[in-house]
């Protein structure tokens, strides 16, 4: 069905916001903490996102991240988006150490709707059964250019060997029992940036085959 691949969507939308909380927080110990969580945080944003939608579908998205984590009392911790804001923000505040600004800050963006709209996806309505389907996530992909977050690397050709414009957040969906592709997502959140103000501009790409439709969002060429 097309409205999952819609729904996929926003919440890339809202895994890049996620992502670019990094680059405003210019607290050193919170950019250790918090770029492995990114990570975690996108993953089940996502799963908790599409299972409110569409129930029953959660438990058939998986991903490379693990959702447990260690702090610094040594406590071993869930990472999971909770029904309220507020429950998100005491856990991600366990998992930050007690940086309670940025576990507010981080919430409260899982926690906020998102809107995408296309066109061309807009103009389409496929009916695929839900129990067809499955997604995996790879929530972000250049992970070490992540981390490593260089944002001075020149093109070549329009390529970026390395740096942070190769980081992309991934959703593929299949039919479960064949593993045939039917959708899927990709998500760059640091396409270009903006040298005035620093802030980073992304873009996404989308596509979808099943039954004789083939759509895409890439423009010709």
């Amino acid at each position: 069905m097309s409205g999952i691949l819609r729904e996929l969507l926003c919440v890339s939308e809202k895994a890049l916001l996620i992502e670019e909380k990094k680059e405003g927080e210019k607290n050193k110990k919170f950019a250790v903490d918090f770029k492995p969580l990114a990570g975690v945080l996108v993953q089940e944003a996502i799963k908790q996102s599409m299972e409110n939608k569409f129930p029953g579908l959660g438990k058939k998205i998986f991903g490379e991240e693990s959702n447990e984590f260690t702090n610094d009392l040594g406590e071993k911790i869930i990472m999971r988006l909770c029904p309220t804001v507020e429950e998100t923000v005491d856990l991600l505040n366990k998992v930050l150490n007690g940086n309670k600004l940025a576990s507010e800050t981080l919430a409260k963006v899982v926690h906020q709707d998102v809107v995408f709209s296309d066109p061309a996806l807009d103009a389409i309505e496929i009916n695929i059964p839900q129990d067809a389907l499955g997604v995996w996530v790879d929530p972000i992909d250049s992970t070490y250019q992540y981390i490593k977050g260089s944002a001075d690397i020149e093109s070549n050709q329009g390529i970026f060997p390395s740096g942070l414009q190769c980081v992309t957040i991934l959703i593929g969906v299949c039919d479960i029992q064949t593993g045939v592709p039917l959708m899927g997502v990709i998500n760059q959140p640091f396409v270009s940036q903006d040298l005035n103000t620093l802030r980073w501009k992304g873009q996404c790409n989308w596509g979808l085959s099943y039954m004789g439709t083939n759509i895409h969002s890439f423009l010709p060429v």
